[in-house]
């Protein structure tokens, strides 16, 4: 339940929900071998080219020792590619592979799901609070 201090503040209700739904996907997503990293990684990964993994720690908002080991375990698991830059050899460019592209739309099916449980005037709430309503 969401507290009714939290629908006039757009911030602390982001910041509630993002919680909330976080915790609800956290085994969901373990079960298909993510965790809440390793999923923003390869959602990032999906639709951007960050020139570097220190960027992709940016584009994801974590930092790069989170990031590391986040790639790491995905790199295991053949879901992302990881490549010295042409341009900067001390740099590391990773990708999504064709399996990490998989693993990430059955991701995708369960944060929808997520979503689609959350009460009407919550979500109204939300988007208002996004600045798209």
């Amino acid at each position: 339940m969401l507290p009714r201090g939290a629908f006039a503040r757009p911030a602390l209700l982001l910041v509630k929900l993002g919680n909330d739904i976080a915790a609800r996907a956290e085994d969901p997503l373990a079960e298909i071998g993510l965790s809440g990293r390793q999923y923003m990684v390869l959602a990032v990964l999906s639709a951007d080219t960050p020139p570097s993994q220190q960027e992709l720690a940016g584009l994801c908002g974590l930092l790069p020792a989170q990031v590391v080991l986040a790639v790491d375990e995905l790199e295991r698991r053949g879901l992302v590619a990881r490549q010295r830059s042409e341009a900067d050899r001390r740099r590391s460019v990773v990708t999504l592979t064709d399996d990490g592209a998989e693993v990430l739309a059955r991701a995708d099916t369960l944060g929808e799901r997520l979503v689609a449980d959350l009460e009407p005037e919550v979500r109204q709430a939300a988007v208002a609070a996004l600045g798209d309503g």
